[in-house]
């Protein structure tokens, strides 16, 4: 019903080509998510460090309302009981205050019952929902797997240079074809995390290079009522299957087993993000979690009542914390846990895709070795001239390092090697890097000695040294 009753997009007066005339479709989501979630220090922690004096990213701010009323509660029961307790000792009480002081101390042995209960259904549902969002995490990180394992055989196998074809040299045709994988690697990688969060946000991969506006594949994936992640992974097969057969990029040898690698990885990519997809729209059964919020909100309520009997005063500043511990739970799972994709303590999506592309561009960039100079000598001539796919992550990463933290002085061994061995991925291109003086191959250690490039030179260096930093944190 949603699909037929969206209006069409009505077209525009003049000539213009038949698919922009076509009927577009409004998506069948339900786009209540933020956008993209982005870098969020603020919920992350160092293990090791205390965490007793931490707001952002715990369950105290979906919790002190409640324990909050709970405290409340107590002061007013521990009002009315003194009297009854003072009454008790003299035998001065009547029917109604009897009836009352027996109802203060039965509270007190039900709550002995409902602890048992509740901490059992509490327990197995937090155990439950936890397990779920550890999966969603392990299946995030096997696309992210597929997407390398894919990269691998991208940078070792298509390796030959496919004749010249419209004046355009075989090693530049090669390169190009290899990139444009890689790209449809991340392109599928970023659908599949957006469709985690309930949004389809076009221009955000535009932005960073992974679609080409008004593109076939804009022009498709606007119309489609699905995420998009399946056709792109089937486009992926496709064009790997064109250049890797009518281009022969790839040697007869080892066709065979280099297609099926190729398909078996997109097949597993496409499996789990169905699996995302599943745990997202598969709630826990509502009869569980009713029953579940209706034990814990009446063990809440009964908690002033029977703990004022034993503790009288002291009840006041206990109740808010028996409160803070089943509550607490209690929004943990349904909640935070729950869905770990629909607020800004959940995964950190960005993060991980910047690094999946940084490492499958570094591997095509850099493998086999004979690359490396060949993009070289074809930068410098100027045949060949591309921007990075993660030099808008790297951008967007390098702003917040500028905001947030300040850099280094002296850079740590791994970042040292990760910014030697990701040159190529963490320049904006070779063409950036020529013109500050530094070299393609070490953009560390043209930031440190090259005195030809001038202060131009020593920012871009630097730069390059930052972005490594932020990828290793």
């Amino acid at each position: 019903r949603l699909l037929n009753s969206s209006p069409a997009r009505p077209c525009p007066p003049g000539p213009l080509p038949l698919r922009a005339c076509t009927r577009t479709r409004e998506a069948a989501m339900v786009y209540t998510r933020i956008t993209q979630p982005g870098q969020r220090r603020e919920y992350s922690y160092k293990p090791g460090e205390t965490l007793l004096f931490r707001l952002s990213g715990t369950v105290i701010p979906a919790v002190w309302h409640m324990s909050l009323l709970t405290c409340v509660v107590t002061f007013f029961a521990c009002v009315i009981y003194e009297p009854l307790r003072q009454g008790s000792k003299d035998q001065a009480l009547g029917q109604r205050e009897k009836l009352l002081l027996n109802l203060f101390r039965d509270m007190e042995k039900v709550m002995q019952y409902f602890t048992g209960f509740v901490t059992f259904i509490l327990g197995f549902f937090n155990s439950i929902v936890f397990n779920r969002w550890w999966h969603m995490r392990e299946l995030i990180g096997n696309i992210v797997e597929a997407g390398q394992n894919t990269a691998m055989h991208i940078a070792v196998f298509f390796v030959k240079e496919p004749p010249a074809r419209d004046g355009v040299d075989g090693a530049v045709q090669l390169q190009r074809s290899r990139r444009e994988l890689i790209r449809l690697l991340a392109l599928g990688q970023a659908l599949a995390l957006q469709a985690c969060h309930r949004v389809r946000d076009h221009t955000w991969l535009i932005n960073r290079g992974l679609l080409v506006r008004d593109s076939e594949e804009h022009m498709v994936l606007q119309n489609l009522a699905s995420p998009g992640y399946n056709e792109v992974f089937c486009w992926y097969i496709a064009k790997a299957y064109k250049f890797m057969g009518e281009d022969g990029m790839v040697d007869e040898k080892v066709f065979s087993s280099v297609l099926y690698s190729q398909r078996w990885s997109m097949l597993s990519s496409s499996n789990h993000s169905e699996d995302l997809m599943m745990h997202l729209n598969q709630q826990i059964p509502v009869a569980y979690t009713h029953l579940l919020e209706l034990m814990t909100k009446l063990y809440v309520l009964i908690t002033p009542l029977a703990l004022v009997p034993s503790l009288l005063w002291v009840a006041i500043p206990v109740a808010p914390l028996v409160t803070l511990f089943f509550y607490g739970f209690f929004r943990l799972g349904t909640t935070m846990l729950m869905d770990p994709f629909q607020k800004d303590s959940g995964f950190d999506t960005e993060a991980l895709l910047m690094a999946s592309i940084l490492n499958m561009e570094s591997l095509e960039r850099n493998v086999p070795l004979s690359w490396v100079a060949r993009r070289r000598r074809l930068e410098e001539q100027g045949v060949y001239q591309e921007k990075s796919l993660s030099a808008g992550f790297l951008a967007d990463a390098d702003a917040l390092v500028h905001m947030k933290t300040p850099p280094p002085k002296t850079p740590t061994v791994l970042a040292r090697l990760m910014s030697s061995g990701m040159s190529g991925v963490a320049s904006t291109g070779a063409s950036a890097s020529a013109s500050a003086g530094a070299s393609a191959d070490t953009s560390v250690a043209g930031s440190e000695g090259n005195q030809e490039g001038g202060a131009d030179g020593r920012e871009e260096g630097l730069r390059a040294r930052r972005k490594p930093d932020l990828v290793c944190t």
